[in-house]
C-alpha cells in the first residue's frame, strides 16, 4: 500500500503542478520545468516498481483509478505547455536571425542593389 499511496502522492503534486499557469518569466519557466522533470523522474521510478507488483487491493485499486483520472488531466496540460514553450521558441529564435541580420545586413545574399545590364 506504501507504494501506490506514494505514488498517488507524487501523480497529485504533479497534477497540481501543472494544473497552475506556465510562467512568463524565463527563471520562472526554467524552474517550472525542472520541477516538471523531478516529478516525472520519481513517478517514472514508482511505476516501474510497481510493475512487479502484481496484486493489489481495493484500497489500492481506488487510487489507482483516481491516478489514472488525473493522467489524462496531466497529459492535456503538459502537451498544452508544450505547445506554448514552442511558439516562445519560434519566436525567440526568429529574433535572433533579425537581430543577426540587423547586426550583418551584407552577410548573406541581397535582394536590393541588384540590375541586370542589358545590351541591344
Amino acid at each position: 500500500m506504501a507504494l501506490v499511496k506514494e505514488l498517488f502522492l507524487v501523480t497529485k503534486a504533479l497534477h497540481e503542478h501543472v494544473s497552475g499557469d506556465l510562467p512568463t518569466e524565463l527563471d520562472d519557466r526554467d524552474r517550472y520545468v525542472e520541477e516538471l522533470e523531478n516529478y516525472l523522474q520519481k513517478r517514472a521510478k514508482l511505476l516501474d516498481e510497481m510493475r512487479q507488483k502484481t496484486e493489489f487491493n481495493e484500497a489500492e485499486q481506488k487510487l489507482g483509478r483516481a491516478m489514472v483520472k488525473m493522467n489524462a488531466d496531466i497529459q492535456q496540460k503538459m502537451e498544452a505547455s508544450k505547445g506554448a514553450l514552442r511558439l516562445d521558441m519560434q519566436r525567440l529564435k526568429k529574433k535572433k536571425e533579425s537581430s543577426k541580420r540587423y547586426e550583418r545586413p551584407y552577410n548573406g545574399p541581397t535582394v536590393d542593389g541588384v540590375f541586370f545590364d542589358k545590351k541591344n
